[in-house]
């Protein structure tokens, strides 16, 4: 059973008829009418009817507010986006192929009943993490500075669709360096001593990083990209529909828009092949000592 719930102005609407934003081919009709928000009530009652178990939301913080721990209280288990609920003690942070472990946390939420609330990291935070985990286990670190170029789509539909009319962005995203740290850091379980700098681009879509890891060891390219190429989890190993064979994939060439594809063979997008866009690029490697520098760049849509 599937249902889609959206604002006061989509609800009623069938979700055939919603305006559709992606570049990707529309889906096939799904014959989803959306329902609304307004009656939690009865929003809880019509999802128990229909059989629903676990609920993604991508709301922004304050109907999340409204509404996400209620349906975590009323059994459902919610897998929220919205930025007040990543640091919440009690709320495991995950990046699946990073932290599962941290799912332990669910053990603190037994005021829910049998529902749970879950929360997913900053759309950058991702490629940061999967990028740097293998690290984390190579060799201790005692820094890490990070420079992000962020597409106008993680602004959001209506930022992308100014800055494809020619209108100009601010490149200023304001918190967004505080939250990479934190969050960072909560999924790591360290102080890693992380400081980051963020600015919005005139890209469409794709967010890139550059890193400078300094660890307290000497490093070697070979363990680096050893590291890199060894990095597989659960997901790799169970062969799951949109797990990547490889987490980590080398660019030679300039990175470009089209990178944010990679984890699928060859250029696909996820209409084809669900892996597309599941890996991250990594290019730029330097090695200078102690010090590693890289970018990585990944597909935040």
């Amino acid at each position: 059973p599937v249902a889609v719930i959206g604002s006061p102005t989509t609800s009623g609407t069938p979700y055939d008829d919603c305006l559709w934003s992606l570049e990707e081919e529309r889906p096939d009709e799904t014959g989803i009418t959306i329902s609304g928000l307004e009656d939690t009530r009865a929003l809880k009652s019509e999802l128990r009817d229909l059989g629903v178990r676990i609920i993604f939301s991508a709301l922004p913080n304050s109907p999340a507010e409204m509404v996400e721990r209620p349906l975590a209280n009323a059994g459902f288990i919610v897998i929220s986006h919205a930025q007040i609920n990543r640091l919440e003690v009690d709320v495991p942070l995950i990046v699946p192929e990073v932290n599962i472990n941290h799912l332990s946390l669910l053990n603190q939420q037994a005021m829910y009943g049998q529902g749970r609330l879950i929360s997913c990291s900053n759309c950058t935070v991702i490629p940061l993490a999967l990028s740097l985990t293998p690290l984390v286990h190579l060799n201790p670190i005692s820094s890490i500075r990070i420079e992000t170029e962020q597409a106008l789509s993680g602004g959001g539909r209506k930022m992308l669709a100014a800055g494809k009319s020619g209108e100009i962005i601010s490149p200023l995203i304001p918190g967004e360096s505080e939250s990479i740290v934190d969050e960072l850091s909560k999924i790591f379980g360290m102080d890693l001593n992380i400081s980051a700098s963020c600015e919005r681009v005139m890209r469409n879509h794709g967010h890139l990083a550059y890193l400078e890891v300094r660890f307290e060891e000497l490093v070697s390219a070979h363990q680096v990209i050893n590291a890199w190429r060894e990095f597989t989890t659960r997901s790799q190993h169970l062969s799951l529909p949109s797990a990547p064979e490889q987490i980590i994939h080398f660019v030679d060439a300039p990175i470009v828009e089209s990178h944010r594809w990679v984890g699928a063979e060859g250029i696909k997008h996820p209409g084809i092949d669900l892996r597309a866009a599941m890996g991250v690029a990594i290019s730029n490697v330097e090695i200078e000592g102690n010090i590693l520098r890289f970018s990585v760049f990944a597909d935040n849509t």
